[in-house]
């Protein structure tokens, strides 16, 4: 998100790199809390067709206070479309814990692939939304 908004965790989203070959793929972002409260990581997912991991725990992982950086891995199946009409537009989305709410933050990802094949992305947009409170 480029605007800061004080109503909503801010983060930034981007992938560091991917490992080549047959799949699946490791691939890891960088998570940077740009907002100045903590954040409290739960859950990481890549749950597209074309880009997909398994949900992540991240429970354990510490509180992320303000500019700090986490980055998460996956093993991502990777299944490039037949047919380059088809959309391509995986997420990755992350459930966290801020302000006594839970949230989810969507980064919409643009995908292409390296020369050896792997899954290369850029993060197209981020958006946050509020799921309720936790007890």
């Amino acid at each position: 998100m480029s605007s800061r908004n004080p109503d909503m965790p801010i983060m930034t989203i981007a992938q560091v790199r991917a490992t080549a070959g047959d799949g699946p793929y490791a691939m890891t972002f960088a998570v940077t809390n740009v907002g100045d409260d903590s954040v409290t990581l739960v859950e990481a997912r890549l749950p597209h067709v074309v880009l997909r991991a398994a949900a992540v725990d991240l429970t354990s992982t510490p509180a992320l206070g303000a500019g700090e950086t986490t980055e998460l891995a996956f093993d991502v199946t990777y299944q490039p479309r037949e047919d380059a009409s088809e959309p391509s537009n995986p997420f990755l989305i992350l459930r966290l814990a801020w302000r006594g709410e839970e949230w989810r933050v969507l980064a919409q990802l643009a995908l292409a692939h390296d020369e050896r094949g792997a899954p290369m992305t850029t993060t197209a947009v981020i958006s946050a939304h509020r799921v309720g409170s936790l007890s």
